[in-house]
């Protein structure tokens, strides 16, 4: 199956927008916000339906998309897709999958990704729902599903057994709790009627002592209050008042600091807040800057006036500073030496050269001496050796031994004869060597004559040039000496260039007219104008001004706080002020009330002692009239509540009622001794019988209530048993597909994983149980895929999802990716890449990437089958 185009109606951002896809790989780039991963999903959504609500239409109402595919048999399938009422059929189905299978396999998207990074066990999660929706097995998961349903409901069975077993405890435990309670009730009455009595009786007895202390009051008293001691009470409170009043008179304190005459002396000495700048402002400091900057570099530039004056032409200086050369001497003295060092170095070398070659003419000499030995001899005698002692083994071999010795001793004589036919030969071969030798020494040192002539010659033009230069220099300097100004080219140059330096110069002090009217006119804004100064001197002038006015606002901005001091030390004066005054009176009530005891004094000390020796006297009779006053406050308290005849009134109704309680008490007098603090709870246990009795549950209903629920579990375990062996079937034939595809994903990723992991993990296995993935390294170590690099763990999850499909479908399923090279380097980016074209040649692939590098790839290796999409922002 192969999907030509897809267009998006309505979808996300898209409106309207067609995006062709080529038959191999297509790849789509764009920076974010550019729809690519609303492309993805508008693909998936052509082909299977069902997409996400976040990719609704941003405007309208409209839902749609539409695709074009061409399948293997060669039919064209066109698909335009409502999404809100989606009635197409599955164009996965074409390659044996359906959309849910198509999403877990074929389809890979940003979110996918993410979650099998982020989570502990994302591979194998992923993987096992990728092999679980697919194929037979899907039924085998929904189907595993529907079978908990039973499990369910023994799980209630059992709980409703569990709750009418608890229901019939609860019915036992509350009919024991009544009795104990009903017992308890009335333990606790018999203690409330027993208390009520005591509790009456001390009732009792406080009536009768209140009768009996107020008929002893009235005949002491009768009918007047006793007469007191008033005149001392009198003088007494006049005692306390005094006393009370010097310990509440605050001490006066002494104030120390200037007072607050001095303060408002230099708060009307300070200056008020001066009109004017205290600072030089920016712009000023900017002009000011530039004046100073020009005047600067118009002195710098005056310091370089050529001088001394002459009147020969720019042209000659120039041309007297060109010929001006001070190394020259120096340069001739090392020329010269090194000329002398050449000539010693090419006498040596041709010292040399001529011995050696005598040495040659000598050798070759001695070969000529030497005889050559003649060849063909030595080799004519040799061969005769050879043959004759081939015949003399042909006599042994014939039994002609005699014959044969003669031939064999033949052929030793002619063996020797052509060894020692080679003469002087080694003689010759060694001369000839020697010879050799000496020709190629001689050579050489040829050669080394050669390059000390060519020496000697380059370091005689080198001491020529240096020769000139030093002529052509002196020359320069007699010229100059002429025209009356030093040989120097810096000095030749300033004056040769003085037209140029004069006209800078009058630029330059231009420059400082223009810059120093600008200050003038900036001070005059702020009202500095004096023509009889210098701008420097008027500048420092104006920023003296500008401190003194700064000192005179710092000494104006003092005033809110000697202001607030003032107001601080005239509240002190006051307070101080009135500290005194309340002393004062303190001291004048101790002196009335040392004076109304009969006492003297002036000093406090002596009045405070006067009262005490006062108060010491009068303690005993203001105990006595204490004692009087409290007596007669009592006897008012009695009397209060009621006449004598009344409290008699009140004391014989309440021993009526204690009578009455005293029955009632008896009503309980079988009742063994109980604990009294149970009669605060009678009433509340009382109530909680009563209660009890109206919702007590029957213990005979809890007890069928518990047969029956005995009975419903018996019957949903028997049909969770036949589900359980329902289930072990089921466990069964899921493990029988996990086992075939196992071994296919085992066998794809044992053949990609090296090429997109560079050569570092070379192997992989996947747990036909578990579908857990784990893959080998090159040192021949096992990993858990999972616990891999981000960037391997993505790479390898990519790996087995095309894996998935390439085993699952029927035919070429094409494959939807996005961002899956996100995690990887710019190695294993390439790599990847590598891999999916080279899969995109027996399947349609569609490649989503926001990366620089998946583009540079694209450019450099897509073919003709493939594309390159390269999408804009989408308009907000």
């Amino acid at each position: 199956m192969r999907i030509e185009s897809v267009t998006a109606h309505a979808f996300g951002p898209l409106h309207d927008r067609t995006l062709p896809l080529a038959p191999g790989l297509t790849v789509v780039s764009g920076v974010n916000e550019s729809a690519k991963s609303s492309w993805h999903a508008a693909i998936r959504a052509a082909l299977c339906g069902e997409p996400s609500a976040r990719h609704r239409p941003w405007d309208g109402e409209s839902w749609r998309v539409a695709a074009t595919v061409s399948l293997a048999s060669g039919e064209v399938v066109t698909v335009d897709r409502d999404l809100d009422e989606d009635s197409c059929p599955d164009v996965a189905r074409h390659v044996g999958l359906d959309r849910t299978s198509f999403a877990a396999t074929a389809c890979v998207d940003q979110a996918q990704l993410l979650s099998v990074l982020d989570a502990a066990d994302g591979l194998q999660d992923h993987l096992r729902h990728a092999a679980a929706t697919a194929g037979t097995d899907g039924t085998v998961e929904q189907a595993l599903l529907r079978l908990n349903a039973p499990v369910d409901a023994l799980r209630e069975a059992r709980n409703r057994l569990r709750e009418a077993e608890t229901d019939l405890a609860v019915a036992r435990r509350e009919h024991a709790r009544y009795l104990d309670l009903s017992v308890k009730a009335r333990s606790a009455a018999a203690a409330r009627a027993r208390m009520a009595v005591q509790e009456h009786s001390a009732v009792v007895d406080a009536l009768a002592a209140r009768v009996t202390r107020l008929t002893e009051l009235q005949k002491r008293f009768g009918d007047g209050p006793p007469s007191g001691l008033a005149a001392q009470e009198e003088l007494t409170h006049l005692v306390n008042r005094a006393l009370a009043a010097w310990r509440a008179a605050p001490t006066p304190r002494v104030l120390t600091g200037p007072s607050s005459s001095t303060l408002q002396g230099e708060l009307e000495a300070l200056p008020e807040f001066p009109c004017g700048e205290t600072a030089l402002d920016d712009d000023l400091r900017v002009v000011a800057s530039a004046y100073e900057t020009a005047s600067a570099v118009a002195a710098a530039h005056d310091e370089r006036r050529p001088s001394p004056a002459t009147t020969a032409e720019p042209s000659v200086l120039r041309g007297l500073a060109t010929r001006l050369d001070p190394a020259s001497g120096a340069r001739l003295t090392t020329a010269s030496i090194e000329v002398d060092t050449a000539r010693l170095y090419q006498d040596e070398a041709a010292a040399n050269a001529a011995r050696v070659q005598v040495e040659a003419d000598v050798a070759a000499a001695r070969v000529q001496e030497i005889a050559m030995p003649n060849p063909f001899l030595r080799i004519a005698l040799l061969a005769l050796s050879c043959l004759t002692t081939l015949v003399g083994l042909l006599l042994f071999l014939v039994n002609q031994e005699m014959a044969a010795m003669g031939v064999l001793v033949a052929a030793f004589v002619a063996g020797v004869g052509g060894a020692l036919a080679r003469g002087n030969a080694p003689q010759r071969d060694d001369a000839v060597a020697f010879a050799a030798e000496r020709a190629a020494a001689a050579t050489e040192a040829r050669s080394l004559l050669f390059a000390a002539d060519r020496k000697l010659a380059e370091a005689e033009g080198q001491r020529a040039v240096a020769l000139e230069a030093v002529r052509v220099h002196d020359e320069a300097t007699a010229s100059c000496a002429a025209l009356g100004i030093p040989p120097d080219r810096e000095t030749l140059w300033r004056l040769a260039n003085r037209a140029a330096w004069e006209a800078e110069h009058a630029d330059l002090v231009c420059e400082v007219a223009r810059t120093e009217k600008v200050v003038r006119v900036e001070l005059a804004a702020r009202g500095k104008v004096d023509n009889t100064m210098s701008v420097p001197d008027l500048l420092i002038d104006y920023e003296t001004d500008c401190k003194v006015r700064a000192r005179q606002a710092l000494m104006a901005a003092q005033r809110p706080l000697l202001a607030r001091a003032l107001e601080d030390r005239l509240l002190a004066e006051a307070t101080v002020a009135e500290a005194t005054a309340a002393h004062d009176r303190a001291l004048s009530l101790l002196r009335e009330a040392v004076t109304a005891i009969g006492g003297s004094g002036e000093r406090p000390e002596d009045l405070l002692r006067a009262i005490a020796e006062w108060q010491r006297g009068w303690d005993r009779r203001l105990r006595e009239a204490e004692e009087e006053r409290n007596a007669w406050a009592e006897l008012q308290s009695l009397l209060a509540d009621g006449t004598l005849n009344d409290l008699e009134t009140t004391l014989s109704a309440a021993q009526n009622h204690h009578a009455a309680l005293l029955a009632d008490a008896a009503r309980y007098a079988a009742c063994a001794p109980v604990d009294p603090s149970l009669a605060a709870a009678a009433e509340s246990l009382a109530a909680t019988v009563a209660e009890l009795a109206r919702a007590l549950p029957g213990v005979p209903e809890a007890e069928e209530d518990v047969q029956a629920a005995a009975a419903v579990l018996a019957e949903v375990q028997a049909e969770v048993e036949a589900i359980d062996l329902a289930s072990r079937y089921l466990v069964a034939a899921r493990e029988k597909v996990h086992s075939t595809i196992a071994p296919a994903l085992e066998d794809t990723l044992r053949s990609w994983l090296p090429l997109v992991t560079d050569g570092r993990y070379v192997d992989a296995a996947v747990d036909p149980l578990s579908l857990t993935v784990r893959v080998c390294a090159a040192s021949e170590t096992w990993h858990q895929a999972s616990r891999l690099s981000l960037g391997t763990t993505e790479q390898v999850y990519l790996l087995l999802r095309v894996a998935l499909a390439q085993h699952l479908a029927t035919e070429a399923c094409p494959l939807l990716l996005d961002d899956v090279t996100v995690q990887a380097d710019d190695a294993r980016t390439r790599a990847v890449l590598d891999l999916l074209l080279r899969l995109s040649e027996d399947r349609q692939i569609v490649l989503f990437a926001q990366e620089t590098a998946v583009v540079e790839w694209a450019r450099e290796r897509l073919g003709e089958r493939d594309v390159l999409h390269q999408l804009m922002p989408v308009a907000v």
